[in-house]
């Protein structure tokens, strides 16, 4: 299935964005990149006695025709992605190319410097992580494979003497007796903007990971609509509060609320309408009640509110929510507004209370089944005598 282009993506998003806009950003970077070799060199010949000191004419001959192809090759591909992207069409051979020229280009940087030299050092290391970042597995091990063998196979030469080894250097700038600051700060120099190019891409994806991770926390214990806690966050919290009240002697009260006649509701306007009642009734529950109560969505339009160290005459609090919804108007565009109710039934673990999460949430069910059962709109409480009492 072809590409699909989206909106342009911040590059905090860099992950998400297409294999071709990903290709054009690293075709950019690395021509840069190699724009300053390129340069480093020129002004080394002409204008430093390093040139004159450690420099081979020939090599630096070669070095600048190294240069100059990646610098011109990067070019290319970087002005083949902008056309890609300016017609917003893909290509699958476009990253391919991207992924091996990389290779290619610090291939031959690593031979005219040396194969020992820090920055081919740290291309070998670098690189697989940025390409296992930025692209899929199997092309990155391809061209991590085919590079690693060609390496082997010049290091074999040199060992063998039909290359010579670093042929841009006609003497070694660091040894034992000399070492060149030239050298060292031109590698360095050299260095520095690529390991940022790659803790940089390293940092997009840890973030990436940080994000999702906390997004996938968050739907696991919060209801997508409402943004209340779901029944799995509010029954941990449940569980957490009971064993507090126990040790504290202070007592909890749960209430389960149910919505009357919601499915009249979405039938006769619409689920549209119906979410917007929920969003509503989650607002009037968060104004009215303390912080430290929790609120959740434990099904279509029964929720369940859990109020600490709270007692019976304490929950009463629960009749203003129950007012407060009634007297909240629902607006519908070319409807006449309208007003919904609710139903509440709700108990209390007092001191000496040993019953669970569960079977308090049973007792509070059972204390909403009798308000229904009376007539709706009101609040029940269940009663030591096993009966819910309407308050």
């Amino acid at each position: 299935m072809p590409a699909v282009d989206r909106n342009p993506l911040p590059i905090t998003d860099l992950l998400d964005w297409s294999d071709r806009d990903k290709s054009l950003l690293l075709s950019v970077l690395t021509g840069l990149l190699m724009l300053g070799f390129l340069g480093w060199l020129l002004f080394t010949v002409n204008y430093t006695r390093f040139g004159e000191q450690f420099l081979s004419v020939e090599g630096a001959w070669l070095a600048r025709d190294i240069f100059l192809f990646n610098v011109i090759g990067w070019l290319l591909l970087s002005c083949w992605g902008m056309a890609l992207h300016k017609t917003k069409r893909h290509s699958v051979a476009y990253p391919n190319v991207c992924i091996h020229f990389f290779g290619f280009s610090f291939l031959g940087i690593g031979y005219v410097m040396g194969l020992y030299n820090p920055i081919v050092g740290l291309v070998l290391v670098g690189s697989p992580l940025t390409g296992f970042i930025l692209f899929d597995f199997k092309r990155v091990t391809c061209s991590l494979v085919i590079h690693t063998v060609m390496v082997l196979a010049i290091y074999a030469l040199i060992v063998q003497g039909k290359l010579q080894y670093a042929p841009m250097l006609k003497a070694d700038p660091v040894t034992k007796d000399l070492v060149s600051v030239y050298w060292v700060n031109s590698m360095i120099a050299f260095a520095t903007p690529f390991l940022a190019m790659v803790f940089g891409f390293t940092y997009v994806l840890l973030r990436r990971w940080q994000i999702r991770e906390k997004q996938i926390r968050a739907l696991a214990v919060t209801d997508p609509l409402t943004g209340l806690d779901n029944r799995r966050a509010l029954f941990d919290q449940f569980s957490y509060e009971l064993a507090r009240s126990r040790r504290s002697g202070n007592p909890v009260s749960v209430c389960v609320m149910d919505l009357d006649h919601f499915k009249q509701i979405n039938d006769r306007y619409g689920h549209a309408i119906g979410d917007k009642v929920l969003l509503m009734v989650a607002r009037v529950l968060r104004d009215c009640l303390r912080e430290t109560d929790r609120i959740g969505r434990i099904g279509g339009e029964e929720f369940m509110l859990l109020m600490p160290e709270t007692d019976q005459q304490g929950a009463k609090v629960i009749e203003r929510c129950r007012q407060r919804l009634c007297g909240t108007p629902v607006v519908v565009e070319g409807e006449a507004p309208f007003h919904v109710s609710a139903s509440f039934g709700v108990t209390c673990s007092g001191t000496g209370d040993t019953l669970g999460e569960e079977q308090l949430f049973t007792r509070a069910d059972q204390a909403l089944y009798q308000a229904k059962e009376a007539g709706r709109n009101r609040m029940a409480f269940w009663s030591l005598s096993q009966e819910a009492v309407p308050a």
